[in-house]
């Protein structure tokens, strides 16, 4: 196995019942302070999380050209990660390649997966750790029902389904935008927010 399937899950090996200390009680604001980075968080590439990153990382997919070097390190780590999105697949064929598309989720992922061995000359361990970073901010109720599980704990004992219900693209929802648990798309455009049910001019509030 390589070191870089090692960082799956970040300390895959200690989902196990451990103290928690002051949240003894509440083990999913454990897992999702260890696990969730927050909006705005700080990178290992110098580009603080953010949905709006996730235009341009798509980008990079097609417009950054790896060298046959570089592909092999791009394709070994990130074959080794599973899509948040369909995870019997790996990121790097999430179930849409099947068809020759791809979703934007795992394109985000993949451009900045092809940016960081192109541009900044991430390894394989700081690759798949940032790939990973930022899927799980992308994603993060399927991670933290995922976790849970392999606590042994129901999820729906703490506000959350079974993370077969995250799987974005096994449950049709590769149209919906990032920000509703969608996949952004199947365009070049990334959907990032869901469109507003009532025009903000005729909202209660005057859309503010």
């Amino acid at each position: 196995m390589h070191r870089h399937a090692l960082l799956l899950f970040v300390g895959a090996l200690s989902f196990v019942p451990i103290a928690f200390g002051d949240e003894a009680q509440d083990p999913l604001a454990s897992l999702r302070a260890e696990l969730i980075p927050a909006a705005g968080a700080e990178t290992a590439y110098g580009i603080p999380l953010s949905l709006e990153n996730a235009q341009t990382f798509a980008d990079w997919f097609y417009n950054i050209q790896l060298t046959p070097e570089e592909r092999a390190l791009f394709e070994e780590v990130l074959a080794e990660i599973p899509a948040p999105c369909c995870d019997d697949n790996s990121v790097l064929k999430c179930c849409c390649r099947r068809t020759n598309r791809i979703c934007n989720l795992t394109r985000s992922a993949l451009g900045l997966a092809a940016w960081l061995v192109h541009v900044k000359g991430f390894g394989e361990e700081e690759l798949g750790a940032a790939v990973e970073e930022w899927l799980r901010f992308l994603k993060p109720e399927y991670y933290l029902s995922s976790a849970l599980e392999k606590r042994g704990l129901d999820p729906g004992d703490y506000g959350l389904a079974e993370h077969e219900a995250y799987e974005s693209c096994d449950q049709k929802r590769c149209k919906a935008p990032l920000d509703a648990g969608g996949c952004g798309g199947m365009g070049l455009e990334v959907l990032l927010e869901a469109a507003e049910k009532t025009p903000a001019c005729c909202r209660t509030d005057g859309g503010e």
